[in-house]
C-alpha cells in the first residue's frame, strides 16, 4: 500500500510530554482534511510489543503539538530523527536540530523550517489490531490554530490577495515506498476545467 499510496506529504512532528521532555518524528500517514477549521489528520502507529510512540503518548497527554514543513535542505536531518533512539535521547539533541518556541502550543518548532502548523487534538480514533488488547495505529484529527510562514512565501497580488504559494521556493519532499523519496522540482499545472454547456434545446430561439 505504501509503494502504491505515493507521494505522500510528510509531518515532522514535535511534542512535548507532562515534563517537558521534547520529541521530534517524521511521519507520512498525514493530510489536510478541513478548511473551515482548519484541520489535519495523523497516523502514528504503536510499536509490535503493544507501546504507543512517543508521539503519541505526547500528544494524548499535552493534546498539542507542531508539524514543521520538510522542504528539501532538511530532508537528511528529518530522516536522521526516524530512528529508534533509546528511552531518554532527544531527537532535537542526537541530530542537532535547531528549536525555536511556537507562538500558541508549549511543543517547540523546528528553526528555520519555512512553516509550521500548531496544532490541538480534537479527536484519536484507535484503528486496526496490533498487540493483544491493542491497536495497529492511531488516527489524530487536529485543528491548526497557528500557522507560521516564511515571510518571503507570502505574496500578495495588487488586490491585496495571497497568491499561491510558489512550490520552487518552498521546496517541499515527499515520501515514496520503501526508503524512497520525492522533490517536487519537476511540475504539471493545469487549468480547473469549465463545465460543459448543456446541448442546445431544438428550436429554441
Amino acid at each position: 500500500m505504501t509503494d502504491l499510496v505515493v507521494p505522500r506529504p510528510i509531518a515532522w512532528v514535535s511534542s512535548e510530554d507532562g515534563q517537558g521532555r521534547r520529541n521530534l518524528a517524521p511521519f507520512s500517514y498525514f493530510q489536510a482534511v478541513c478548511s473551515r477549521p482548519p484541520m489535519i489528520i495523523l497516523s502514528i502507529a504503536w510499536h509490535a510489543d503493544g507501546r504507543m510512540k512517543d508521539t503519541l503518548a505526547n500528544i494524548l497527554e499535552r493534546r498539542e503539538f507542531v508539524v514543521s514543513q520538510v522542504s528539501e535542505p532538511w530532508l537528511a536531518a528529518m530522516n536522521a530523527t526516524s530512528a529508534e533512539f533509546p528511552p531518554g535521547v532527544s531527537e532535537w539533541d542526537a541530530v542537532q536540530v535547531p528549536a525555536e518556541p511556537a507562538k500558541v502550543v508549549a511543543p517547540p518548532r523546528v528553526a528555520g523550517a519555512l512553516a509550521h502548523l500548531e496544532c490541538q487534538l480534537r479527536q484519536a480514533i484507535p484503528l486496526g489490531v496490533g498487540a493483544p488488547g491493542k491497536p495497529s495505529s492511531t488516527l489524530v484529527i487536529a485543528e491548526v490554530v497557528h500557522f507560521a510562514v516564511a515571510a518571503d512565501l507570502l505574496v500578495r497580488d495588487a488586490r491585496g490577495r495571497l497568491l499561491p504559494i510558489d512550490p520552487a521556493r518552498l521546496a517541499a519532499v515527499g515520501r515514496l515506498g520503501g526508503i524512497g523519496y520525492t522533490r517536487t522540482t519537476d511540475r504539471v499545472s493545469l487549468a480547473r476545467p469549465e463545465p460543459p454547456k448543456p446541448p442546445e434545446t431544438p428550436g429554441t430561439p
